[in-house]
C-alpha cells in the first residue's frame, strides 16, 4: 500500500493547490498498483483520477511510451481514459507512474446482456485493429507465433504429436498492412456504461502486429468467464468487421493459451479458478490442434 502522504504528493504534483480527499485501490494486474484519487481542485471543484504506479515486476511498456501512446489513441476517438501525467523522476514514488481522467463504468456484464455486449466488444476490438501508425510513437512487433510457441509448450506425451505438426508444416506467413494490437483485451479491462464501451484500459502490452493475435487472446480471455458460447459470439461479431485467416488463428490460439497455462501460476489466482482457466487454455490448444491436423471444426 502507498502511504497516503506520498498519494498528495501526486495529486499536487499535477493539480497545483488541489487536496487529496479519498483513495480507494483498484482492482488491477499484477505489475501495477491502481488507484482511484479523489480530490478537491484549488478553488475547491471535486474531481476524479486513476493512478496506475509500475510494480516491481512492471514488464510493460515504459511510463513514457505508455502515456505517449494512451495521449494519440485519445485523441483520435477511441474509448480511452484521457493521460493527464507521467512521472518517471522517481521523487514522489518509488517507481514510475501514470495519472488518466477516471471513467465512470463497470467491467461487470450481467448474464442477460452478455451476448449483447460480446458483440459490441468485438466491433470495437475491430476498430482499435484499424487504428492507422499515424502520430503512434514507435511499438514493439507481434508477428509470428512460431518458433516461439515451443518456448511455453505444455508438458506430457500427449502434446508432442502437434509439436511435431507445427514444427514440419509451413504456416502461412503474416501479410497485408500491421495492425494495432491492445495485447490484453479481455472483460476486466473494458469499462461500460449503459450498453457503450466507455473505456479500454491497460495498454502496456500493445504492439504492431497480427491482429489475429488480439483476436486469439480474447477468444481465451472471453471464454474464460463465458464459455464457448461467449468466445464463440465474440468472433462471429469480428468476423463481420473483418476476414479471418482460420488456420493462422488457430496457430495464435495455441500459442496464446500455451503462454496462459504457462505463467498462470505467477498470477495469484484462487486455486478453483486457476484450474477452471488451465483447464480451459489446454482444451484451446487441443481444439486448434485438431482443426490444423485433422480439419475438425475450430470456429
Amino acid at each position: 500500500m502507498i502511504a497516503r502522504s506520498r498519494l498528495e504528493a501526486v495529486v499536487t504534483g499535477f493539480r497545483s493547490g488541489a487536496k487529496l480527499v479519498h483513495a480507494e485501490q483498484l482492482t488491477g494486474g499484477v505489475s501495477a498498483d491502481v488507484f482511484r484519487l479523489d480530490f478537491l481542485e484549488s478553488d475547491g471543484t471535486p474531481d476524479s483520477v486513476v493512478l496506475r504506479a509500475h510494480g516491481e515486476n512492471h514488464s510493460g511498456h515504459p511510463a513514457q511510451l505508455e502515456f505517449d501512446l494512451l495521449a494519440a489513441l485519445f485523441a483520435s476517438g477511441l474509448p480511452i481514459a484521457q493521460p493527464l501525467a507521467v512521472d518517471v523522476s522517481k521523487k514522489r514514488l518509488d517507481n514510475d507512474y501514470l495519472v488518466s481522467a477516471f471513467i465512470d463504468g463497470t467491467s461487470t456484464i450481467e448474464p442477460g446482456c452478455a451476448a449483447a455486449r460480446i458483440e459490441v466488444a468485438a466491433r470495437v476490438l475491430a476498430q482499435i485493429h484499424k487504428t492507422t501508425a499515424h502520430g503512434l510513437p514507435p511499438l514493439p512487433e507481434r508477428f509470428e507465433p512460431l518458433p516461439e510457441v515451443f518456448d511455453y509448450w505444455p508438458e506430457g506425451d500427449e502434446w508432442q504429436p502437434l509439436k511435431a505438426h507445427l514444427q514440419s508444416t509451413s504456416v502461412p506467413g503474416f501479410s497485408g498492412p500491421p495492425s494495432l494490437c491492445h495485447g490484453d483485451f479481455w472483460p476486466e479491462n473494458i469499462l461500460w456504461r449503459e450498453g457503450a464501451i466507455v473505456g479500454v484500459l491497460d495498454w502496456e502490452d500493445a504492439a504492431w502486429g497480427d491482429h489475429l493475435s488480439d483476436l486469439a487472446c480474447s477468444r481465451l480471455e472471453f471464454r474464460y468467464r463465458f464459455d464457448v458460447e461467449g468466445m464463440q459470439t465474440l468472433t462471429r461479431a469480428y468476423q463481420v468487421e473483418r476476414n479471418v485467416d482460420v488456420e493462422r488463428l488457430a496457430v495464435w490460439q495455441i500459442y496464446v493459451a500455451a503462454a496462459a497455462q504457462c505463467f498462470m501460476s505467477e498470477w495469484g489466482l484462487p486455486a478453483r479458478q486457476e484450474r477452471h482457466m488451465r483447464k480451459t487454455a489446454l482444451l484451446a490448444i487441443q481444439e486448434a490442434g485438431e482443426f490444423l491436423m485433422n480439419g475438425t471444426p475450430f470456429l
